[in-house]
């Protein structure tokens, strides 16, 4: 008898578990607008499920329609399961969720005060939804906030990954963002859109070497003496995967150049933008800058003056030192994917350059950048 009843509560369970999953998606599938082929149909069944959004009374969800800070705001309320106090007489509807979101810090009064039946943007949805992830960042300017947005997996980038920080929000885009919020909250690791992030790194710090290599140097801009007459300032260092052609900033390669006629396949390209400045003045002389320093891990590389109208990256500008100058220039260089690999695993010095045999200058301590 003992075992019958066992068999029937299992039974009963798998029934009320699939009904569960059932339940969940036919809470999308039941708008005429949402297919279950949508990018966005997950995080419509879940959040719908979870009655933190719904749809139209004409049976349609509208994914594509903009949503406004407001709308925003309770979103995130909603799925936070803040406190939200009750409407006061003559208050609109939104002012409760805003409220509750100032006192949980998720939002503040510097983001937006007012316009609230406006279009959110991308930027404002990135503040929101990297506070209620982390509270440590509460007080983070926005070009941390959006690379700490990209690089945890909230936001994606748009066409080529690009940012679109003042592009508006869809409630496509406003409801997957919510999600993934909710799955960060769980402990999930989300995936990165290495693109997004690295130009959003870039932005922040100069440089993308977090997002594709996962190591760090200095803060740039960093000055460095290139020569006893020449100083450089880093201005940016982009890392480039030559392989993958949708890499952030591949587009800016369209042909390469190794002085050692070797083919580029297996490497990175590390482009260095560089502003460079004479200290004093030696008559007669003009100096590219890999005239003046080198490295023995990188491969110097160019890509042809032709391409100079379709990339930055083609500009090889030499400094005269016959008066004060100052000029400026990107620097190229290839490293093997394999001998990189070698410097991680061993975190050996190998990120710098050198301008005599006993002078040289690091981007990091000890030109080490795996810590």
């Amino acid at each position: 008898m003992l075992r019958k009843i066992s068999l029937f509560v299992a039974v009963l369970v798998l029934l009320v578990s699939q009904i569960s999953f059932t339940t969940s998606f036919a809470t999308a599938e039941r708008f005429n607008d949402v297919k279950s082929s949508d990018w966005f149909y997950s995080s419509v069944a879940s959040l719908v499920q979870r009655g933190i959004v719904n749809g139209f009374s004409d049976g349609t969800f509208k994914p594509n329609q903009t949503v406004t800070r407001a709308e925003l705001i309770k979103m995130a309320v909603t799925a936070l399961k803040l406190d939200v106090s009750e409407r006061k007489e003559g208050q609109s509807w939104y002012v409760p969720y805003v409220e509750a979101a100032k006192t949980a810090g998720v939002y503040t009064t510097k983001d937006f005060a007012a316009g609230w039946d406006k279009p959110i943007t991308r930027l404002e949805t990135a503040r929101i939804a990297v506070r209620a992830v982390d509270r440590s960042l509460r007080d983070a300017k926005d070009k941390e906030l959006m690379y700490e947005a990209t690089k945890r997996g909230l936001i994606t980038g748009v066409a080529n990954g690009e940012l679109g920080k003042d592009e508006s929000s869809t409630r496509a885009q406003a409801v997957v963002i919510i999600d993934r919020v909710l799955q960060a909250l769980a402990g999930q690791t989300l995936k990165m859109d290495k693109r997004a992030a690295s130009y959003a790194e870039v932005e922040l710090s100069g440089t993308n070497m977090e997002t594709m290599w996962g190591g760090k140097i200095n803060p740039l801009p960093q000055t460095h003496a290139l020569s006893d007459a020449v100083k450089g300032t880093f201005e940016q260092i982009l890392i480039i995967d030559l392989d993958d052609k949708d890499s952030p900033y591949r587009k800016w390669v369209p042909e390469l150049n190794k002085i050692s006629r070797s083919d580029w396949k297996g490497d990175y390209l590390v482009a260095y933008k560089i502003t460079m400045e004479n200290v004093k003045t030696v008559p007669k002389t003009t100096l590219f800058f890999d005239m003046m320093t080198g490295n023995p891990h990188f491969i110097r590389s160019y890509i042809s003056p032709e391409f100079l109208k379709t990339t930055p990256l083609a500009l090889r500008v030499p400094i005269k030192l016959d008066t004060l100058n100052k000029v400026n220039t990107w620097h190229l260089a290839t490293i093997s994917k394999s001998k990189l690999n070698t410097f991680r695993e061993h975190n050996k010095t190998f990120f710098y350059f050198d301008w005599t045999i006993s002078r040289n200058f690091f981007f990091s301590k000890e030109g080490k950048i795996f810590r």
